[in-house]
Parts: C-alpha cells; sequence; structure tokens
C-alpha cells in the first residue's frame, strides 16, 4: 500500500506541474508578444547608455585634443571599444550617428531592427555637448528641441 501511495501522489504531483506549466506558458498568447516590448526596453536602456558612455569619450577626446572627435577616432584612442567603430555602428538594435568638429558634437540613436536585434528600441534619442541631457522622440529622429529623458 505504501508503495502505491507514493505512485499515486508522485501521479497527482506530475500532473499538477504540467497544468500549471501549460496554464503559464499559455495564457492567451500574450507571453511571446510581451518578450520583443521586453527586448524593446533593454535596448532603450543600451542605447541611453551608451550615449552617456560616448558623452564621457567626446569629454576626453576634448581635454587631450582639444576637438571633439568621431566614432573611429574615439576607437582608436581608447575610449570606445570596437563595437563604434564605422560610420553609423548599429549597437543593440539601435544606429548612431555622430557629428563631432572641434567646438561641438550631437549624437542621435536610432531605432535600427537587425539579424541580432529584431524588435529594436522604440523611442529615438538625441545628446549634444551642450548640456549633455538625453532628449527622445517617439516618431522620428530626435533633436535638441524633443523633451528630455
Amino acid at each position: 500500500m505504501g508503495i502505491n501511495f507514493l505512485r499515486k501522489a508522485d501521479l497527482v504531483l506530475s500532473l499538477g506541474l504540467v497544468c500549471l506549466l501549460c496554464g503559464c506558458s499559455n495564457n492567451g498568447g500574450e507571453g511571446l508578444g510581451k518578450y520583443p516590448k521586453a527586448v524593446s526596453t533593454v535596448d532603450e536602456a543600451s542605447a541611453i547608455q551608451s550615449l552617456r558612455t560616448i558623452a564621457t569619450a567626446e569629454t576626453q577626446a576634448k581635454a587631450m585634443r582639444n576637438s571633439y572627435a568621431d566614432f573611429n577616432t574615439l576607437v582608436q584612442l581608447g575610449f570606445l571599444d570596437e563595437r563604434f567603430a564605422g560610420t553609423n555602428p548599429n549597437i543593440r538594435g539601435y544606429s548612431f550617428t555622430l557629428v563631432a568638429d572641434e567646438n561641438q558634437y550631437s549624437v542621435t540613436a536610432d531605432p535600427q531592427p537587425s539579424a541580432t536585434a529584431p524588435a529594436g528600441g522604440v523611442r529615438h534619442l538625441y545628446m549634444d555637448s551642450t548640456d549633455n541631457a538625453i532628449h527622445a522622440n517617439a516618431t522620428q529622429t530626435a533633436s535638441r528641441r524633443d523633451p528630455q529623458l
């Protein structure tokens, strides 16, 4: 009787776990729909952090060279890693564009789906050398005129 009881208890426990797993994984199909939103949020947070990293790199370049620099120069100087090499690096679903000269810089980060980050971000981001504030626009490339984050 003890063995039959354990088998029945194992069966009930197993069935309960199966029901629980099925219920959690199939909630009207929303589970998979929420995943891209989470990826977009992570991509946007990564883009915001990248903008802050670029601002720090530009500050270092200005102090060292008395001029702001483009992505390739910032990478060559060791202020940014190789992910930022090129004209418009695409990092975690965002395409970055940097315009820099001796006295100022501006950088945009626009959502850009790719093979490795199909969801991309949601908001377009902007930052420049005037105050290092990050501005956002939900529908188009952001500028200084857009609201700050």
